[in-house]
């Protein structure tokens, strides 16, 4: 046995559980527009990542944006300032969100070519994991108004929580 100084102490990798996990603390630890990413080897729980965020957010009133890397390496974590500028002009029909309607658009118009039928659900999903770099809660506001305009112009149909795109006759 070998008694520690308080520097020797800081400096040793100290495996925790649950909240105190490493994981857990350098997510919580985050200031606003850092980021982090979660390898495969550092999560060992069935669940994905998201669930431990979702339960950050909750209890300790942070945002974060938070998405798997396609090829499977791992997970990236944002901190996202929730008094951003961004966010309080969200409602404005700024450049930047003009440019991702336009975006969520042709990625919903190119799922229905190639689904025919889609149920909304799985459609947001879909758009909210694609535009996971962006607000998960304007991507969806996005989305309702996209398939709310495309529905009044007649270019879809809305029915039983599906989608489709009608046939048209002459």
């Amino acid at each position: 046995m070998k008694k520690l100084s308080p520097e020797e102490y800081e400096l040793l990798p100290i495996k925790g559980k649950g909240r105190s996990s490493h994981v857990f603390n350098s997510i919580i630890n985050l200031k606003a527009g850092e980021a982090v990413l979660i390898e495969r080897k550092d999560w060992k729980r069935k669940a994905a990542p998201g669930s431990l965020i979702k339960y950050i957010e909750k209890k300790h009133n942070m945002k974060f944006s938070c998405g798997a890397i396609n090829d499977g390496s791992g997970w990236a974590v944002k901190r996202i300032d929730q008094h951003s500028p961004a966010q309080q002009t969200s409602s404005v029909f700024t450049n930047e969100r003009l440019q991702l309607k336009s975006d969520i658009l042709i990625f919903y118009i190119g799922r229905m070519g190639f689904h025919k039928i889609e149920r909304i659900e799985d459609s947001v999903k879909a758009a909210v994991n694609h535009f996971w770099k962006n607000d998960n809660v304007l991507v969806k506001e996005l989305f309702f108004e996209i398939i709310k305009g495309l529905s009044e112009q007649g270019h879809i149909v809305i029915e039983n929580e599906k989608t489709y795109i009608p046939l048209r006759r002459n």
